[in-house]
């Protein structure tokens, strides 16, 4: 095992590949410290990351889990062992102070580059906590453990096994500590709003639903806190596959309240045939949606290397979990309150919602124009169409999510360059099909489940 001191430097040498810090705007927290709560969280989704059912595997990869190659897994497991370590050394660098890593100014100074012997020294110096610095030193055993074994040719699964049984004590020690347990409370309800914990207490009967209501919403916040994280990853360009113990540890929690609300929630007396067909409904939207993440958007992302296709993966999964979640918060609230409106609840709603209305009425403009330039591509059809995909393109494009951008630019080129070719009929044929298919998608954002379309005519047919 190696020193305290020895950790502190080895730590520093390695800052360059610790991700850029979280600012406070992009973790919701209603109290305790920023750092202690992402690593309370980080801590637990190593827990989860090393249960293998919560690993993002199809039917076909889970028979060929004892032959896996776990190395790219535990440079994950180093990484966020990493990431940890610098929280730890910030908060006993800042903790007489207001100031947090969160800050913008002290973020970048706190990733500066810095000598180990610099860093160490600061670290040191500012130690007024041994239980931190303890905590610090677990850590970098942790990150010491993975590094001698990622120096093997290859990570067996009795090896990966092994490195989760060593680890989990000190995973469990480090939630648990002392600076943890004075800095982050457990008792919050993270997050709900006001106006459904007031639902929950004084409208729901029995009482007994309206406790259960309550651990439902405060088990939905908490998912969302998680996929803030992977938020945060997504808009500030850190490394995706660091993000995937979060989304292991949403789908273990996300899994629980599913069977929370079957096993408890859906067998208590006298519930409302509404509210039973609500949470019913809740249940399987959240297996579905998991299904959905793990057996097919997120398979195989630790060892992909294409920097784009583990994006177009990562987004992918955070928006199909974010808006299921939020959709069945929003499902439940309206269910005991009808009249309660779903953007209250959720500043971004309103506006996923309002951009998934005018996406839904602009592809379905684009594919009336492409199906009457197929079928009588006149110089006046195709320019219209060109004017239209040269506003779509300007507008509502950006509410696609990123996959799509790259399919809809390249047939607006392919249009652009066959317009007055023999190609250009063949071209609008697959254009067709393919705004078929994202109008279809589109339908299914959970923003829209309460807003049927019309399906207007065109004008000027």
């Amino acid at each position: 095992m190696f020193s305290a001191s020895t950790e502190v430097a080895s730590l520093a040498d390695e800052q360059r590949f610790l991700p850029i810090s979280i600012k406070r705007d992009d973790l919701a927290i209603s109290g305790g410290s920023l750092q202690a709560r992402e690593i309370v969280t980080w801590m637990r989704a190593l827990r989860s990351f090393f249960n293998l059912y919560n690993h993002p595997f199809s039917e076909a990869n889970r028979a060929g889990l004892v032959s896996h190659d776990w190395t790219n897994e535990l440079r994950i497991v180093r990484g966020t062992l990493l990431r940890c370590s610098q929280l730890v050394f910030s908060s006993v660098h800042f903790e007489k102070s207001d100031n947090t890593i969160f800050d913008e100014a002290d973020a970048v100074t706190s990733m500066a580059p810095h000598s180990s012997s610099s860093l160490a020294e600061e670290v040191t110096d500012g130690v007024n906590d041994s239980s931190l610095f303890m905590l610090a030193t677990t850590l970098g055993d942790g990150c010491a453990l993975c590094q001698s074994l990622l120096e093997l040719p290859r990570i067996s699964l009795p090896a990966w096994f092994n490195v989760g049984e060593e680890l989990k004590p000190k995973l469990d020690g480090i939630e648990s500590s002392n600076p943890l347990g004075l800095l982050y409370s457990r008792q919050e309800m993270h997050n709900v709003p006001a106006s459904l914990l007031e639902l929950t207490r004084e409208t729901v009967k029995p009482v007994a639903l309206g406790a259960d209501i309550l651990s439902i919403f405060s088990g939905f916040f908490r998912l969302l806190d998680y996929l803030r994280l992977v938020e945060a990853f997504l808009r500030q360009d850190q490394p995706l596959k660091q993000a995937l113990p979060i989304f292991t540890l949403v789908h273990e929690e996300a899994l629980s309240l599913a069977e929370f609300i079957e096993a408890r929630a859906l067998r208590i007396e006298g519930l409302e045939k509404n509210i039973f067909e609500t949470l019913d409904s809740t249940n399987y939207a959240i297996r579905m949606e998991l299904r959905k993440v793990f057996a097919h958007e997120l398979v195989g992302i630790s060892s992909l290397r294409k920097a784009q296709l583990i994006y177009v993966k990562v987004e992918n999964a955070h928006g199909l979990l974010r808006d299921s979640f939020q959709q069945s918060v929003v499902a439940i609230a309206q269910a005991l309150n009808p009249g309660l409106n779903s953007a209250q609840l959720f500043d971004a709603f309103r506006t996923r919602l309002e951009q998934s209305l005018a996406l839904r009425r602009d592809l379905w403009t684009l594919l009336q124009l492409v199906k009457r330039g197929e079928n009588a591509p006149g110089q006046e059809v195709i320019e219209r169409l060109q004017n239209t995909l040269a506003r779509f393109r300007e507008g509502s494009l950006r509410y696609l999510m990123f996959k799509d951008w790259e399919s809809c630019e390249h047939f607006m080129e392919e249009i652009d360059a066959a317009r007055e070719s023999a190609d250009l009929i063949i071209v609008l044929h697959r254009f067709t099909a393919y705004l078929e298919a994202l109008s279809g998608q589109v339908n299914m954002r959970a923003v829209l489940v309460n807003h049927p379309f019309d399906y207007p005519e065109l004008d000027g047919s």
